[in-house]
């Protein structure tokens, strides 16, 4: 991507001068600051989705992990309900790894330890895994036995397995390892996958097991650019054959893999993050996406060995369910753009399913003092700052461009792709307001990604790679059975 500088000279002026100017550069620096996080929650993070999970045999039953809390939707995703972090155990900066098994049940992986829930109203917590911290999360292909890695800078990182109506058996410890990512492969459950490298380094790596995590074989890798791997799926055929995102300096590569980690080919590659993959049940058909629409989602109809772009969509997560929904967590921050989307044509077209500001509220559970009772007292703020109404900045602009003359939000009037109440022919925005210091504060929307995402979106890849180092990322969270 190329920056342009623009420079202009700039004659000598009086020490008045030169304060109001910088007062007029604070103002806007601020301005621009309330515009970005007027959308953050009390956390200080913005609303994104990031996973979605659906429960195995149960597709109407599925999970959106977000930056805060877990949402729930019993149809398919025609209507969501918040469970809030204090209820699952957590909060601040935290994302969880989660999961979802055949009866039904979310497990949320912590900071110290591991707990479940079927209806976000009572937690059972694993007691084999109290003061771990739990860095990513799998199931096999029927959504019974459940897989685990866990670890922290100073700590023997291990892996975890329970079998149904079992408790959890700790396997394989490595020291000085920051495991990233688990995978199991379907067609033959001795073979499981780990990602990850040491605490000093970013240059990720696998590890193959074949005796069913017991034991491990480390691979390395000379690839140019060094970043942390994370799997994103196993051949359901083949136990040799998986496909590996690769993060790093210069964007994103998807690597296959035929021998088990040994050597990669690169079929895909990004100048941006991605930050989506999914796959079929069958494994016939890979997604990968990126969070820019400039970039969009991609499609393999050969298992991995050649993809193309269907569609400009940015996406920060993907998710394939039975029978033929593929799930799409959108940049909620673009204008008009709902936070959760779904695909019925492999990826061609993308429909919208709810906006944040669809939310039903938290989920209702029969006693009062059920853990989801931690969300209704804030439920009301987070309401408000899932649906933030723009500040007017000038009366006589407010409802220049509505028909009606009335001050709604820039969101409510492209929520549905940029037409306002009159649908395709509804009123344009508002025309740009400029400030007094010549510095334009209020735009129109334009082409390609929104300045909020290059933003927060930048800055928050760039956190959590640094943070992948010592701590494991949460953008862990991307694969599909």
């Amino acid at each position: 991507m190329t920056k342009t500088q623009y420079k202009r000279r700039v004659k000598p002026r009086s020490l008045h001068s030169v304060r109001r100017r910088r007062r007029c550069v604070g103002l806007l620096i601020a301005s621009a600051l309330i515009c970005t996080i007027a959308p953050a929650r009390a956390n200080g993070r913005f609303p994104e989705a990031q996973l979605i999970e659906s429960v195995p045999g149960d597709p109407s039953t599925v999970f959106l992990r977000a930056t805060f809390g877990v949402l729930v939707s019993r149809d398919a995703g025609k209507t969501w309900r918040w469970i809030c972090e204090r209820a699952l155990g957590y909060d601040g900066q935290w994302d969880p790894p989660v999961t979802a098994t055949r009866d039904g049940r979310l497990w949320v992986g912590l900071e110290d330890g591991l707990v479940s829930t079927r209806d976000g109203c009572e937690l059972e917590p694993a007691s084999e895994l109290d003061g771990q911290t739990v860095k990513d999360l799998t199931t096999d292909p029927r959504g019974e036995t459940i897989w685990a890695i866990t670890g922290a800078p100073g700590k023997t990182s291990y892996v975890w397995r329970r079998s149904p109506g079992k408790r959890f058996e700790r396997l394989a410890g490595m020291d000085d390892t920051n495991l990233m990512t688990i995978e199991v492969a379907p067609s033959n459950p001795s073979r499981v996958y780990l990602s990850g490298q040491p605490y000093s380094t970013i240059r990720g790596q696998t590890f193959r097991s074949n005796d069913g995590g017991a034991t491990f074989t480390t691979e390395k890798n000379d690839l140019e650019a060094e970043g942390p791997f994370f799997i994103g799926a196993v051949d359901p055929r083949d136990p040799n054959r998986l496909l590996i995102r690769h993060l790093h300096g210069k964007g994103s590569d998807l690597l296959l893999t035929r021998d088990g980690g040994k050597t990669f080919k690169n079929v895909l590659t990004m100048t941006s993050a991605m930050f989506g993959f999914a796959k079929s049940r069958d494994g016939s058909t890979y997604w990968a996406g990126s969070g820019l629409a400039d970039h969009g989602l991609f499609r393999s109809t050969d298992r991995g060995e050649h993809f193309e772009s269907v569609s400009k969509n940015g996406v920060l997560c993907l998710h394939s369910a039975a029978p033929d929904a593929l799930f799409v967590c959108e940049n909620a921050l673009s204008v008009g753009a709902p936070a959760i989307a779904v695909s019925r044509d492999r990826g061609a077209t993308i429909t919208p399913l709810a906006r944040f500001a669809d939310i039903e509220g938290p989920v209702a559970c029969a006693t009062p003092d059920a853990r989801a009772s931690l969300c209704s007292g804030s439920w009301p703020e987070m309401k408000s700052l899932l649906a933030p109404v723009a500040p007017v900045l000038d009366a006589g602009l407010a409802g220049a461009g509505d028909d009606d003359g009335a001050q709604r939000s820039h969101r409510q009037r492209h929520r549905d792709g940029g037409a306002g109440d009159g649908g395709a022919g509804g009123a344009e925005p508002s025309p740009a307001r400029r400030s007094t210091c010549g510095c334009e504060v209020v735009g129109q929307p334009v082409a390609g990604p929104d300045l909020r995402w290059l933003i927060a979106g930048g800055l928050a890849l760039i956190l959590r790679f640094r943070s992948s180092i010592l701590h494991g990322s949460r953008l862990t969270q991307r694969r599909e059975r």
